[in-house]
């Protein structure tokens, strides 16, 4: 491989097929936005999906995903503690009932609810994200820096020959990692890891949640998928 690249969405094609090794994966979602910001690249870290099929619909909606987990388990509720559950008005907490009672997370009788059976775990243990950048490493930490609130690891990923432009302090201030692309032969390396990610509010519980979710449903892991999606 001797060719220079010319573009960042071509080094993030290599970089999709040529990580899911490092990271023990077989899925890789471009463009993935889980939170805040839009990550070049999302990998579930040692997640094989022949190992880990669902048979739920995975809750990619935002509010849908809050109101879940605050609802009360084997107590009845209503549409109004959906409302209040939702924190996004009436009209999205009747969409958040109508969304949970379709994909079979609660079930309605007379003016009550109730959460079904249904359990909701998620096979994904760590998403890991990347910003890739041709050489501007800077503003490539400050784009992976976006993602912390909703993934486990977040790496900026650029070619090898600028690596001399990085300083090493602001990807350990961040705690971002960093990965080198070889133009000239085509060898990815993880040249450092991000230190691991500290104590964290109960909102980016919830947004981290929210991200695996929505991976599961963006790589397709589930069959007969409906295309509903709000953005936090």
């Amino acid at each position: 491989m001797s060719s220079k690249i010319q573009s960042e969405a071509e080094l993030v094609k290599l970089l999709a097929s040529g990580l899911k090794r490092n990271f023990n994966t077989d899925i890789a979602v471009q463009e993935f936005a889980g939170g805040y910001g839009i990550a070049d690249l999302v990998f579930a870290k040692n997640f094989l999906t022949n190992q880990n099929i669902i048979d739920r619909k995975p809750l990619n909606n935002y509010y849908a995903l809050k109101s879940y987990l605050s609802l009360p388990q084997n107590k009845a509720f209503t549409l109004n503690d959906i409302v209040k559950a939702s924190g996004g008005g009436k009209n999205i907490g009747s969409n958040v009932a109508n969304i949970l009672t379709f994909d079979d997370y609660i079930s309605k009788h007379g003016k009550f609810y109730y959460k079904t059976d249904v359990p909701l775990v998620n096979p994904i243990k760590k998403l890991v994200a990347i910003e890739v950048k041709l050489r501007d490493w800077k503003q490539g930490i400050l784009q992976a820096r976006r993602y912390k609130s909703y993934t486990d690891e977040c790496y900026l990923a650029i070619l090898s020959r600028y690596e001399k432009n990085v300083d090493k302090h602001y990807l350990t201030q961040f705690g971002i990692g960093l990965i080198l692309f070889n133009e000239e032969n085509g060898e990815i390396w993880i040249k450092h890891k991000p230190l691991k990610k500290s104590l964290v509010s109960i909102y980016d519980e919830v947004i981290g949640l929210f991200a695996k979710e929505l991976f599961l449903y963006e790589s397709s892991t589930v069959q007969n998928l409906r295309s509903i999606s709000f953005q936090v």
